[in-house]
């Protein structure tokens, strides 16, 4: 199970993603793969720690999404947040960024959604749909 968190800034309407390049060129939302015994708020939480170095609180987080991709069951969770600056990447993936391998955060504009390479495909047409 992956948990993903969609953080919204309503002062500047968007969501902050990931923009990941590498062999490929795509934007993903913040989280990641679940630990041993771990729930999905409990993951999507202490990946969005990990990553970008953002905590919330369980509460803070409402269910928004579950996708079955791949045999694997993704759940998204959103949260509003007031920053407005997107944050530095953390952890691990700041370990294997590279001029090759990029992580970079960033927020997106809700109408700027469809334009972009959201991954998983499906998220991006929910988010798209939903901000219409």
């Amino acid at each position: 199970m992956r948990a993903r968190i969609i953080l919204y800034c309503p002062t500047i309407k968007a969501v902050l993603l990931i923009h990941r390049i590498n062999k490929r060129d795509y934007w993903v939302v913040p989280g990641g793969q679940a630990h041993k015994g771990e729930t999905a708020r409990e993951t999507a939480l202490r990946e969005l720690k990990e990553e970008l170095g953002i905590e919330l609180a369980a509460r803070d987080l409402t269910l928004l999404y579950q996708l079955d991709q791949d045999n694997e069951q993704q759940i998204f969770f959103k949260a509003t947040s007031k920053l407005i600056r997107a944050p530095l990447i953390q952890g691990e993936e700041r370990t294997r960024s590279s001029s090759t391998n990029i992580y970079h955060p960033e927020w997106v504009k809700l109408k700027d959604i469809a334009k972009i390479n959201l991954m998983p495909p499906q998220i991006a047409a929910r988010l798209a749909a939903d901000n219409a």
